[in-house]
């Protein structure tokens, strides 16, 4: 089945949602009405066209086949703010929003965006979209991207926390933590100021959500990764703390656990 039909065919009973892997820090969510939420979505070759990396896991979807509600985009990296796909999906698209951080914001503007799509979307606030409850919390993802955010997104009664390109800093993360989060999204390659394996687990423990799913491994050579050592840390640090290895266009639908995959 090719994914496009697997997106379509996915009807979240309520209080359930699917949720998707696109493979690096991107994912989708569908709720029970049908609405999607994307979340730095990259599609595109434009990593490699900038930065001369050439992506190791083809995409799941072709852009024009991405049609969201809501688009959700943690910072400006090409890999997470794909500009090579987002002005076209927004212009496909006109009832779609897009939240990001000050700089997505400048960047879409710049780029001829219809600013009544954009909305900024800062430490601190929040925002919703359809059936989505979006705030945006601490990350640290260095000076290039200093207003990088992470994303608490609610919807069907669940809690996800989507921990952002960053650094792990107990401290500044504790707000996070103490919301409750039902699923942790987070990093593991330990590269350009992300979290590895070792300080994911760190996290986890910290938030103790219901599910963990890692993520933002294996897309370049230089993003690094070991999903073995983050499943050896997670059985030997945080016993007892559920974690999934979603693979690329692979489905997972939640109701407080997992209900099926495929």
């Amino acid at each position: 089945m090719r994914f496009t039909e697997k997106l379509s065919n996915c009807h979240p009973a309520p209080g359930q949602i699917g949720i998707f892997w696109l493979g690096q820090a991107g994912f989708l969510i569908k709720n029970s009405k049908g609405e999607l939420l994307a979340i730095d979505p990259y599609l595109s070759n434009a990593v490699e066209r900038i930065c001369g990396l050439k992506r190791l896991m083809m995409p799941v979807m072709e852009p024009e086949e991405l049609n969201p509600d809501c688009l959700l985009v943690s910072h400006h990296d090409e890999d997470h703010l794909d500009m090579d796909i987002i002005p076209g999906l927004l212009s496909r698209n006109p009832n779609t929003k897009l939240f990001g951080p000050s700089t997505v914001y400048r960047m879409c503007q710049e780029a001829g965006v219809n600013e009544s799509q954009l909305v900024a979307f800062d430490v601190g606030e929040k925002g919703v979209c359809g059936g989505f409850g979006l705030e945006a919390v601490f990350a640290d993802h260095g000076d290039h991207a200093k207003d990088a955010i992470g994303m608490m997104v609610r919807v069907e009664g669940h809690l996800l926390y989507f921990s952002g390109d960053t650094s792990y800093q107990c401290s500044r993360m504790e707000y996070a933590a103490s919301l409750g989060a039902d699923i942790l999204v987070v990093p593991i390659n330990g590269e350009y100021g992300n979290m590895n394996s070792c300080e994911a687990v760190d996290l986890v423990n910290l938030v103790k959500p219901k599910l963990t799913i890692p993520s933002h491994f294996w897309t370049f050579i230089r993003h690094g990764g070991n999903p073995y050592l983050f499943d050896r840390e997670m059985r030997l640090e945080a016993p007892g703390s559920d974690f999934y290895f979603m693979c690329q266009g692979e489905l997972l639908l939640w109701d407080g656990k997992i209900a099926a995959t495929g």
